[in-house]
């Protein structure tokens, strides 16, 4: 569904483009949330209510399952984008994902992320041949 990576920025009012090839797919309204290793995900509102699912605890007394039902859906955001493609990025997921300026705004199946340059630049450093071929082997590619 998602596929490709494109270089953006965040103004200072915490708004970027979301790439009109992403806005398509994503349609007129989309969730934003924490994700992990330092970036947010993004997911098309039709698939947000089966995302959702996964995160609500057993039960309220399932400790481990609140904690993640807080730490997704608790930053979870609705965004609309407004005539010329921007998205407002709150202050909190900014913080989260370590954006000043530059990011990079990743198509990834059934979501897209979107990382501070920085921190996509150091995730993409560690991914040597090796490493791709060892977790190739793992996932039996």
């Amino acid at each position: 569904m998602f596929s490709g990576a494109y270089a953006h920025s965040v103004d200072n009012k915490g708004r970027t483009v979301v790439p009109a090839r992403f806005r398509v797919k994503l349609g007129e309204k989309f969730v934003m949330t924490r994700g992990l290793h330092g970036c947010l995900w993004v997911f098309p509102d039709r698939s947000w209510s089966e995302v959702q699912k996964k995160f609500v605890p057993k039960s309220l007394l399932d400790e481990r399952g609140v904690k993640l039902e807080r730490y997704f859906l608790g930053s979870a955001v609705e965004c609309v984008p407004d005539r010329q493609g921007r998205v407002a990025i709150p202050q909190m997921l900014l913080d989260h994902a370590g954006v000043k300026a530059d990011i990079w705004i990743v198509g990834l199946s059934d979501r897209i992320e979107i990382w501070s340059k920085e921190r996509w630049e150091e995730f993409n450093s560690r991914l040597t041949d090796d490493v791709i071929i060892d977790l190739g082997r793992e996932l039996q590619l």
